[in-house]
């Protein structure tokens, strides 16, 4: 695999990047949006729910 951080600001970028998603073999993968940026900060502050079991799990996310 090859990654390639193209800053998509100028109309030439972007039209690379839309001739790259025309390839059948190039997948173009995206900044991800706002709530998956916080849940993965989150996730490295140790701000995260623990549970015991899958139950728990259920039963705390009913709360």
């Amino acid at each position: 695999m090859t990654y390639i951080t193209i800053d998509t600001k100028t109309k030439q970028a972007k039209k690379f990047v839309e001739l790259i998603e025309t390839m059948p073999f190039a997948k173009i993968l995206k900044d991800p949006n706002a709530a998956t940026r916080k849940a993965i900060e989150d996730g490295r502050k140790g701000k995260t729910h623990k549970a015991k079991s899958l139950d728990q799990l259920f039963a705390d996310l009913k709360k």
